[in-house]
């Protein structure tokens, strides 16, 4: 009973991650203009400088003039011990919907799922009404097109995983009926 709850458990958090990552990677690369210019080090430095001087209200005073005391104190008072805000350009950035980007695959992918429909329903009535082993050749394809549609990304590709399991259940098949 611990194991089921476990594995329950743990396909909700898998299920839940993938989610966030296609929300996050989708997100990223409709707004990658707006992160093309990442901060490196040096940059970082100069702008968190920049921030804390406006900030602090400090562009015209020479720093020399202040102790590490002082500005300390002013740190801890005014920008609760550090922390600066960053402007982003005014430019709205865009969210990834999951919802039109289920659409979308759908729309892309929609020859996929009716051959996936059509296999499926070939299986069964091979399972029903046709001869002993026939409706396993039928599976080898269904299985073939399942992957292929999984981890396929263009049409030869596809068709080759499919290729695969279709010619090792028809050798299957063909030894059984030999046999």
């Amino acid at each position: 009973m611990q194991l089921i709850i476990s594995m329950v458990l743990l396909l909700a958090w898998t299920v839940g991650i993938y989610i966030m990552w296609i929300y996050t990677h989708f997100t990223i690369a409709s707004n990658n203009a707006q992160f093309e210019e990442v901060s490196g080090e040096y940059r970082a430095v100069l702008k968190l400088a920049a921030a804390m001087r406006i900030e602090l209200d400090i562009e015209d005073t020479d720093l020399s003039v202040l102790r590490e005391k002082q500005l300390k104190e002013r740190v801890d008072k005014e920008i609760q011990g550090g922390t600066v805000f960053h402007a982003y350009p005014d430019t709205g950035l865009k969210t990834h919907s999951i919802r039109n980007g289920l659409k979308t695959w759908f729309k892309k992918e929609k020859w996929w799922f009716l051959a996936m429909l059509g296999t499926s329903l070939l299986c069964l009535i091979g399972y029903f009404f046709f001869p002993e082993f026939f409706y396993s050749w039928l599976f080898g394809v269904w299985a073939g097109q399942f992957w292929a549609f999984c981890i396929g990304s263009t049409v030869g590709s596809r068709l080759l995983i499919i290729l695969f399991p279709s010619l090792v259940a028809g050798l299957t098949l063909g030894i059984m009926i030999a046999v």
